[in-house]
């Protein structure tokens, strides 16, 4: 990804929180709750993908761009399933 595109990403994802509501009169939804969590991870490998390319690490970049990439596929369908997928990857990659 270029840093335009990790910086459009960043923006998009950034507003789609801003829209979910913290109004602690009118508590989230467990659906509500999930997505804001799963938005925030996918904030947090966007800037771990951008913070190894300043750092020039590829190795961690392509782990950042892996997480990212299952966080999208994934993570709004099961949880669960992400961290399995994620667990089985990090164990392939130590061989």
């Amino acid at each position: 990804m270029t840093e335009e595109e990790l910086d459009k990403l960043a923006q998009e994802i950034s507003g789609e929180i801003g829209q979910i509501s913290d109004n602690p009169e009118k508590p989230l939804n467990r659906k509500e709750r999930k997505h804001k969590l799963v938005l925030r991870a996918r904030r947090q490998a966007l800037d771990r993908v951008k913070a190894a390319k300043e750092k020039g690490d590829f190795n961690q970049e392509i782990r950042a761009n892996l997480d990212y990439a299952l966080l999208t596929e994934y993570a709004e369908k099961n949880v669960f399933l992400y961290n399995l997928m994620k667990a089985r990857l990090i164990w392939w990659r130590a061989f």
